[in-house]
């Protein structure tokens, strides 16, 4: 039997499956800017899977999302960070929780 996917690695897995939802429809879209950046948001992400390093995760979600974040604001797309923020709200909650930190936008 298959071990039991952990819940840190289940929001990862949340962020990804979200991720590559929006990166279908922006690319069908042709939206290359908003595709560009979910694909750099994304490719790291499973690196962090099963990951024992506790700074890598606290570097994701304290650094890496406010890079990922600051990209669509300078592009002033709204309703792009209007749809992330809902869908990835809830991981990035668990992740900062599980990495002891406090999110700020």
């Amino acid at each position: 039997m298959a071990d039991a996917v952990q819940p840190r690695e289940q929001a990862y897995l949340n962020l990804l499956h979200h991720g590559l939802v929006l990166l279908r429809n922006y690319a069908h879209g042709r939206q290359v800017d908003l595709c560009r950046i979910e694909v750099d948001h994304l490719h790291n992400i499973p690196t962090l899977l099963h990951e024992d390093n506790e700074r890598r995760h606290v570097f994701y979600i304290l650094q890496e999302r406010g890079f990922y974040l600051e990209r669509p604001r300078k592009l002033e797309a709204t309703e792009y960070l209007e749809q992330v923020s809902i869908w990835y709200s809830d991981p990035w909650w668990f992740l900062a929780c599980a990495a002891g930190v406090t999110l700020s936008e």
